[in-house]
C-alpha cells in the first residue's frame, strides 16, 4: 500500500526565498533611499489626479501628515522630498547616525533593525492602517512589500528629486495607475 507523501517545509526553502532587498546591506547606514510603497491591487485610496493636481482624501492627508511629521519624531531620519498618488508613495528618506553598530548575519538576512529603512516603512505602514482602521476604511490595504533604491551620487539624487516632483504631472503616462 501506497502511502502518501507529506510536504514537509525545510530550512532550504527558507533560502532559497527571493530576496527584496540588497544581501548584506546595512539599511540602517547613513544613505539616502528612494522608496516607493503601493496600496493593495493599486486601489486609489489616496485622491485622484484632475488637471495636474491631486485631490486628497482624508486617508490621503493623514499619510501626507504622517510623512510631513516624521522627521519632527524621528532623530535619525529626514524625509527630503515626497509625494503621494492616488494609489502609491513616493518619498526619499535620509538616514543620518552618529554610531552603527549593525552585523551582517552569515546568510544575508537579518530581523527588522532599529533605525533602518524597513523599520521605518514598516511604522509608517503600520501607523496609516491602523488609523484606517480606526475611521472604519477597513477596505485600505497595503501591498505586502516596498521597493527601494539606495541613491548612489548626487545626480542620481537630482534625477529622483525631479521625477519626484514631476510625478502628478506625469501620472496620464503613468503604467502603474490602475
Amino acid at each position: 500500500m501506497n502511502t502518501p507523501l507529506r510536504h514537509v517545509p525545510t530550512r532550504m526553502a527558507y533560502q532559497y526565498h527571493k530576496q527584496y532587498r540588497l544581501p548584506g546591506f546595512d539599511y540602517s547606514s547613513n544613505n539616502s533611499y528612494f522608496i516607493t510603497i503601493v496600496t493593495k491591487d493599486r486601489k486609489h485610496h489616496f485622491g485622484e489626479i484632475s488637471n495636474d493636481e491631486m485631490s486628497f482624501t482624508e486617508i490621503g492627508f493623514f499619510a501626507e501628515e504622517l510623512l510631513k511629521n516624521a522627521t519632527l519624531k524621528l532623530a535619525h531620519l529626514k524625509i527630503d522630498h515626497f509625494v503621494i498618488m492616488p494609489n502609491h508613495v513616493h518619498f526619499i528618506a535620509t538616514i543620518f547616525k552618529v554610531d552603527n553598530d549593525f552585523k551582517t548575519p552569515k546568510n544575508g538576512l537579518a530581523p527588522l533593525v532599529p533605525c533602518s529603512i524597513s523599520s521605518f516603512v514598516n511604522r509608517f505602514k503600520g501607523r496609516l492602517k491602523k488609523w484606517c482602521n480606526e475611521k472604519n476604511y477597513e477596505s485600505f490595504e497595503w501591498q505586502a512589500r516596498f521597493h527601494d533604491r539606495i541613491i548612489r551620487n548626487e545626480k542620481e539624487y537630482d534625477l529622483i528629486v525631479a521625477y519626484i516632483l514631476n510625478n502628478i504631472k506625469n501620472w496620464g503616462s503613468d503604467s502603474e495607475k490602475s
